[in-house]
């Protein structure tokens, strides 16, 4: 499960999303230590698929972490049994 959420974290863009002069909107986030903004454009549409994306990351984020802590008590159980 850990290898699959990352996998799909791998596919899906990360940063947030930034509206500029009302209608505008540009994806900021960081890659390689550096800021970027790549254009959105102001299309609804475009612009509510990005969203979507950005909150189905945020969502697997918050699965793969739970499944790390799991893996981790599970670890020292195992380790309290040996």
């Amino acid at each position: 499960m850990i290898r699959e959420y990352e996998a799909l974290l791998a596919q899906l863009p990360k940063g947030s999303l930034v509206c500029r002069r009302k209608e505008y909107y540009y994806l900021k986030y960081r890659e390689n230590g550096k800021l970027h903004d790549k254009y959105i454009g102001k299309d609804a549409g475009t612009v509510a698929a990005v969203r979507d994306k950005l909150a189905l990351r945020k969502h697997y984020a918050e699965m793969l972490s739970a499944l790390k802590q799991e893996q981790k008590a599970i670890h020292k159980m195992l380790e309290g049994l040996a």
